[in-house]
């Protein structure tokens, strides 16, 4: 890869990549003393138990309701395990302490908890469990930025909200493209960032703030979220390449505008928040840059002004329950990660999703990847002291190669909801969730079948080549069927 195409992404605040993952009660720990979840495969934990243990463990496992999560919780209590180590919020040590005192027959008071303990992961490789950034998603701050540095200076008509994607309407008549390979954004290519040097993941509560105080709470009950922690860096390539005479993209993009777009959109952003953060009387976040390119925002909870179009934004408001929602330019709520469920209380809040983009030279590198070592002895020298730890069991696993599969019959088809998805039908089901501007999506999918999936949306018969995600599958490519 072309070094000069290589890029770092520095966490500037906490960061939540979606992706419909949650921790398990049966693959998790939680460490009260080290304050720490500690997650692993059921599997290697199972085999580590001794008859009778095993005995009760399936039987706990085997019983599928509601008593029976709680149950496992207060049988994984005290045990130990090594894993995959998460940080965990005061607050959520507390409310799991909280509800291993429930006794096992409140049936309603199990269900009201267990409903609030649901823990989402921040998107990660399931072979290492370390957490990435999606290309999709850094391509999806890069666009928006862009669209807001276009809409400054065109006059587009406006949209016809009756219209079933107005969002997508008004991005084809900014970039003047009509179909997706006139798409300019077709031409930058971005790639996953992988962590380089030290970094850590933390499980926190998102929580509702209104912008303008009352004496009524805002009305968004708190997220349980891994976040990437401030401090990590993340590697990856970004590349604009030129268009092809038959490509024929009217306004086609560079390297330079793309990322002066984002610096002048994220910037204002970043100042526009600041003020209303400061007018709400809540803690305004050091996200200052480190002489980077640009400042860029990302992920879960990163503001809605952030994710739209200044001039064309049309922000769902929720109201009283009973009544219907209103739209405006502007939200009325923050969404800020908290020590604890509740915003009101002193703990520092922070904004979602602050980053920063910069070119990756080899002396960083070089410095990271020697911290991540010194972090690594570190770890290794603490675990050498604690072998001995009653319970503990080490255990030794076989590196795990990336299973893939490819199904050349199998029926494909596109469902638009939410962030969308691709479904695949073969042998079983594999499925591709979308993200940001829904870029991995297309990409996944040759070209010649992109009429059909995505705008006439007809299901397909196509070659699939899919992957093994834990339980499930995972679309990687699909292509015409031979």
């Amino acid at each position: 890869m072309d070094e000069q195409n290589m890029f770092y992404i520095k966490i500037l605040s906490p960061v939540h990549i979606g992706c419909d993952e949650v921790y398990e009660p049966a693959g998790f720990i939680v460490d009260e003393q080290a304050g720490t979840l500690v997650a692993f495969d059921p599997l290697d934990f199972f085999r580590s138990l001794d008859a009778k243990t095993k005995e009760n463990y399936s039987s706990i496992c085997g019983r599928g309701n509601i008593e029976s999560i709680l149950e496992l919780y207060k049988f994984m209590k005290g045990k130990h395990f090594t894993g995959h180590a998460v940080d965990v919020c005061r607050g959520l040590m507390a409310q799991y302490q909280k509800t291993l005192r429930i006794p096992l027959g409140d049936r309603r008071k199990i269900q009201q908890e267990l409903n609030n303990f649901s823990i989402s992961r921040t998107a990660f490789n399931p072979i290492t469990q370390k957490p990435y950034l999606p290309g999709s998603a850094l391509k999806g701050a890069f666009r928006t930025a862009y669209l807001n540095h276009l809409a400054k200076n065109m006059t587009v008509t406006v949209v016809d909200r009756r219209d079933k994607n107005p969002a997508n309407a008004l991005e084809k008549a900014l970039l003047e493209y009509q179909s997706l390979e006139k798409d300019p954004f077709r031409l930058m290519k971005i790639s996953d960032f992988h962590p380089v040097g030290p970094y850590r993941t933390k499980i926190i509560y998102a929580v509702n703030a209104k912008k303008i105080p009352s004496k009524f709470p805002a009305r968004g009950p708190f997220q349980i979220l891994e976040v990437i922690q401030p401090g990590a860096v993340f590697a990856g390539s970004i590349q604009v390449l030129e268009p092809l005479a038959r490509d024929a993209i009217k306004t086609p993009l560079s390297a330079e505008k793309v990322f002066e777009g984002a610096r002048v959109f994220y910037t204002k952003e970043k100042k526009r928040e600041d003020i209303e953060l400061k007018a709400a009387d809540l803690p305004i976040s050091q996200t200052d840059g480190d002489g980077g390119i640009c400042p860029l925002r990302i992920g879960r909870h990163s503001g809605a002004e952030s994710l739209t179009v200044e001039g064309h934004r049309h922000i769902k408001i929720m109201k009283k329950r009973g009544e219907k929602p209103a739209y405006s330019d502007k939200a009325t709520t923050f969404w800020l990660a908290s020590e604890t469920p509740d915003s009101k209380t002193s703990n520092r809040l922070e904004p979602f999703g602050w980053v920063s983009l910069g070119p990756m030279t080899q002396t960083l590198k070089d410095e990271l990847e020697a911290r991540a070592a010194e972090q690594e002895n570190i770890k290794e020298s603490y675990d050498s002291k604690n072998v001995s730890k009653p319970d503990t069991v080490e255990k030794s696993v076989a590196p795990v190669k990336d299973i893939e599969e490819i199904w050349s019959d199998a029926t494909v088809s596109y469902d638009a909801g939410g962030a969308g998805k691709i479904v695949a039908q073969g042998k079983t089901q594999a499925v591709l969730q979308g993200t940001g501007n829904r870029d991995n999506l297309k990409n996944a999918v040759t070209e010649a079948l992109h009429k059909n999936v995505f705008e006439k949306k007809k299901p397909v018969k196509a070659r699939v080549t899919v992957r093994k995600a834990g339980n499930s599958w995972e679309i990687v490519k699909v292509e015409p069927a031979a």
